[in-house]
């Protein structure tokens, strides 16, 4: 038992650093935003893996930093919420700014309330630079090039809607009744990465794998300890077993003593009662023996008359 648990624990450790080296092999390069992600995840991101994937949707101008429409899901928080929004000006004042160009990306960490990391946003321009895509998603286990692939179908999405008009004269918030739909589909279709990313995939069987060989190394290890209880107690009964067992050889001698000494007594009282009964006639025998036979016809008449 031991030495299955060492192994397993040894399995564990080997696939927790194969998840670590993987999940650092996709990771997004070194940027000023990019280091707030070392930052200890708060609550805020606990509670936000149970929820949708994808947080934010929408399509802003470049020319006027105006966010033509923009779609939240329903259970993201209104804190959260604000953090996004927060980041998608930010993220729009850094594209009129630089200029953006055509095929511009652009990433930032969110931060929570609790001073974790909530999610992260990505923008990319369209093919015009005219306007900006933007999502946020949850957590930092999203794939980038997943953000990025849906950035990219959602412009293209866009410009078949939209005509360069519209983008260009609408006003805030103007297009989200019409790419409300659109958004709602894209953000239900990306939410779950692991049915679209296979290396996704990977990172989440690896870390069931790990869960379940924790569980199983700690189910080894609590029979490894009742196994231990249980061979004392096997070790407590078997002592109390021998002494039982020489206690009872000795009352089996002590028991056929007492039927050898009563079967003696029995024996002897028998024989004392018999000779006790046989003793008149051993006594008359030894007088006739001693007598004539003159003498004893005398007696014989004596004795019957």
């Amino acid at each position: 038992k031991r030495k299955a648990a060492f192994e397993l624990i040894a399995a564990s450790s080997f696939l927790a650093f194969f998840g670590q080296a993987s999940h650092s092999a996709h990771r997004m390069p070194n940027t000023p935003s990019a280091a707030l992600s070392a930052t200890a995840a708060g609550p805020a991101e606990a509670q936000a893996s149970s929820l949708r994937a994808v947080a934010l949707l929408g399509v802003g101008r470049v020319s006027d930093q105006a966010v033509l429409a923009k779609h939240a899901d329903r259970n993201t928080l209104s804190a959260d919420l604000q953090g996004f929004d927060t980041a998608v000006v930010q993220l729009m004042q850094r594209a009129s700014k630089f200029p953006a160009y055509p095929g511009w990306r652009d990433r930032q960490v969110v931060v929570g309330e609790y001073g974790g990391e909530s999610g992260r946003l990505y923008a990319l321009a369209d093919s015009q630079a005219l306007c900006v895509v933007f999502v946020a998603v949850r957590g930092a286990r999203f794939p980038e090039r997943m953000a990025f692939g849906l950035l990219q179908e959602f412009a293209e999405k866009v410009r078949m809607v939209q005509s360069e008009t519209s983008l260009s004269e609408a006003n805030a918030g103007r297009l989200t009744g019409s790419l409300k739909g659109l958004m709602k589909d894209l953000m239900k279709d990306y939410s779950n990465p692991s049915k679209l990313d296979k290396v996704t995939l990977v990172h989440e069987k690896v870390d069931n794998i790990k869960g379940l060989m924790q569980d199983n190394v700690k189910k080894i290890l609590e029979t490894h300890v009742s196994l231990e209880t249980l061979q004392t107690k096997s070790m407590v009964m078997s002592d109390s077993a021998d002494k039982f067992l020489k206690q009872s050889v000795c009352l089996k001698r002590q028991v056929q003593m007492r039927n050898i000494r009563v079967k003696v007594v029995t024996a002897v009282c028998i024989s004392a009662i018999g000779l006790y009964l046989l003793l008149p006639l051993l006594s008359d025998t030894a007088c006739t023996a001693a007598l004539s036979p003159t003498e004893f016809e005398g007696y014989a008449c004596t004795y019957f008359e």
